[in-house]
């Protein structure tokens, strides 16, 4: 989560420089792929911030919350701890 939110954080301030925050936004893909395991919807959140005016919606950041916060739905309907 801290990797997304910084990232979101960082290209917000790169809006006008864009080879930079796509650098940016594939790094945050790797290092989120390294650390959660492929993922779709971490392909689906790096589409939308390729797209030049949905950049500025935090998409790692919720991309990451919703899937931690369905891993935790899993776990519940299943009775893990």
């Amino acid at each position: 989560m801290l990797v997304a939110g910084v990232s979101d954080v960082l290209g917000f301030g790169m809006v006008f420089l864009p080879p930079v925050q796509w650098v940016l936004d594939v790094a945050t893909a790797l290092v989120l792929f390294a650390v959660l395991g492929f993922r779709w919807p971490l392909l689906i959140a790096l589409g939308i911030e390729v797209v030049p005016v949905l950049e500025l919606f935090p998409a790692w950041t919720l991309f990451v919350a919703a899937m931690a916060s369905a891993e935790g739905g899993r776990k519940a309907m299943s009775g893990e701890r």
